[in-house]
């Protein structure tokens, strides 16, 4: 029976306190459509020491030692990436005060991937296997060859608006004090999503690219916790459209959000 608990109270851990949390997801094309999705998780040291101490109290078998990045889980998660998707290598990795995983997939046609631009599938623990993901909230990759140049086009899902639209009102008396304890659990959090090319990109219309690098996301939350009151402005819930979002971070340090739904990418 202890083992039900244990994977729960990880995910309950690592999204509790998210700000601990770094996640660099990039997609390797080659020429041909194939390629690698790696994935880069990492956790402050003391998240991951909160962590190993739970289940060690959970299950006295347990050593320091553990293995949150297990190759059979990692194996199983790769089918939920898409058809041909399979899992390769992963290598651990301590930098600066966090320590995780670098988690490295095959896939042999990136038309057939099936990845979300926010999502917390890398997380360890988290699996999606019966939740079905909803198309709406997908990525969509469409490739093709022409000649030598090969086109890569990326359909990026807008954000779906609630059945039934709920405001939450900002208590201006309880404001300071909570945005306090925002600054503490979201601090340092990071968050990117990239598309790399194996040859160098010819034609591209996508906003951000750097050194054959063409980002989709990345989000510091350190930026938008220097500006409190769009923080406040975010807290109420008053976001109906990813496009809304965009305009409103746009001058965020640190954040960059592809400003196209649609983006071709040639190389």
């Amino acid at each position: 029976m202890r083992k039900i608990f244990i994977t729960p109270i990880i995910v309950f851990i690592a999204l509790s306190f998210s700000g601990c949390l770094q996640l660099e997801t990039k997609i390797y094309v080659n020429k041909d459509g194939s390629g690698t999705l790696e994935e880069t998780v990492l956790f402050k040291d003391e998240v991951i020491e909160m962590m190993k101490q739970f289940m060690m109290v959970i299950d006295s078998t347990k050593s320091e030692e553990i293995d949150f990045f297990k190759e059979e889980e990692l194996t199983t998660k790769a089918s939920q990436y898409g058809e041909g998707v399979s899992f390769i290598s992963r290598e651990k990795v301590k930098s600066n005060g966090y320590e995780g995983a670098k988690i490295k997939y095959n896939f042999a046609d990136i038309s057939k991937l099936n990845l979300n631009l926010f999502s917390d599938e890398a997380v360890p623990g988290v699996n999606t296997a019966d939740t079905p993901k909803n198309p709406e909230e997908t990525l969509k990759f469409i490739f093709a060859k022409d000649n030598s140049l090969s086109n890569l086009k990326i359909f990026i899902p807008g954000m779906i608006e609630p059945e039934e639209e709920i405001q939450q009102e900002v208590n201006d008396s309880t404001f300071n004090e909570e945005f306090e304890k925002a600054k503490e659990m979201f601090a340092d959090m990071k968050v990117s999503f990239r598309i790399i090319p194996s040859e160098k990109i010819k034609q591209t219309d996508a906003d951000f690219i750097d050194d054959n690098e063409v980002t989709l996301l990345e989000i510091n939350m350190n930026g938008l916790l220097n500006k409190p009151e769009l923080f406040r402005e975010l807290s109420g819930n008053k976001i109906n459209s990813l496009d809304e979002f965009r305009n409103l971070i746009k001058n965020v340090e640190g954040f960059r959000i592809e400003s196209k739904n649609e983006v071709q990418i040639s190389f």
